[in-house]
């Protein structure tokens, strides 16, 4: 019975100290990130900012929201996406949104309305739906899921 328990374990042994995958950290932006879409200094742009991050560490930056999904819409986009991030515009600043990053694929957008980012309309994420409401309420436009965002949408602004 022992030596039944002892190869149990030992057979589960390499189960038990597999790498477990970790949550990557979201980078800190400064001067010298570009965007993998446009080129263009990321802080020096207005709005939300995007990050999607792959099982192999590399890291796609973004000067918006709107770049984000043009490239992350794209039947040729790298594969093994790990974690995407965008600001969360419900706390941070909208003219140097630093910090405050939250799952993509779980924030509340506001598409269209009167505010604009540099590459044409915003996709302003919120954590909080009640937060992307008074959005609206302010700024008009319409709350939609990650999983609304499609290329007709982006392309029809």
């Amino acid at each position: 019975m022992i030596l039944k328990t002892l190869i149990i374990l030992i057979l589960a042994l390499p189960a038990c100290s597999r790498y477990e995958e970790t949550t990557p950290v979201p980078v800190k932006l400064d001067r010298t990130h570009a965007c993998s879409v446009c080129g263009m200094i990321i802080v020096d742009i207005p709005g939300a900012k995007a990050q999607i991050h792959y099982k192999n560490k590399k890291v796609d930056l973004f000067c918006s929201t709107l770049d984000m999904f043009s490239f992350y819409l794209q039947p040729d986009r790298p594969s093994e996406v790990t974690k995407i991030y965008v600001n969360n515009m419900g706390k941070a600043d909208w003219n140097h949104p630093e910090n405050h990053w939250i799952d993509a694929t779980t924030a509340s957008y506001v598409y269209g309305g009167d505010r604009k980012g540099l590459m044409g309309e915003a996709l302003v994420p919120f954590s909080d739906l009640k937060d992307a409401e008074n959005y609206v309420k302010n700024h008009d436009g319409k709350i939609i899921a990650f999983n609304d965002v499609t290329m007709d949408l982006i392309r029809a602004r």
